[in-house]
């Protein structure tokens, strides 16, 4: 469910790279731009929220993971496939990602009192 934008040019200014972008991630929830970072979207904020700071993380872990094998001359062992469509159906529709951002906006709400809203 993840789209790779291999002609990122920098700061989307001109309305062809956005279409472009958009072209790209089609009905993927996520993007990476190459050489810039993440990209995600969802039927609501909280989703789209939700995808990013999971994709990040897991950016994370997998560049720890593989410079911790590399650097005892061994590659990271990959989930199987079958281990990746299960967990794409329990946590991955738009429903799975609103309920799970909920919890971090109601925080936002209780320590701001909703002025990050404004």
């Amino acid at each position: 469910d993840l789209a790779l934008y291999e002609s990122f040019n920098g700061i989307v200014l001109a309305e062809k790279e956005g279409n472009d972008i958009a072209a790209c991630l089609g009905s993927k929830k996520a993007a990476l731009l190459q050489n810039h970072g993440l990209l995600t979207v969802g039927g609501s904020i909280e989703a789209a929220v939700f995808w990013f700071i999971s994709l990040e993380k897991c950016c994370q872990a997998q560049l720890m993971a593989d410079a911790a094998a590399g650097g005892r001359g061994h590659e990271t062992v990959k989930i199987h496939d079958d281990d990746a469509a299960f967990t794409y159906k329990t946590i991955g529709s738009p429903m799975a990602g609103y309920f799970s951002a909920k919890p971090l906006f109601d925080v936002l709400e209780k320590e701001c009192g909703g002025e990050y809203m404004q």
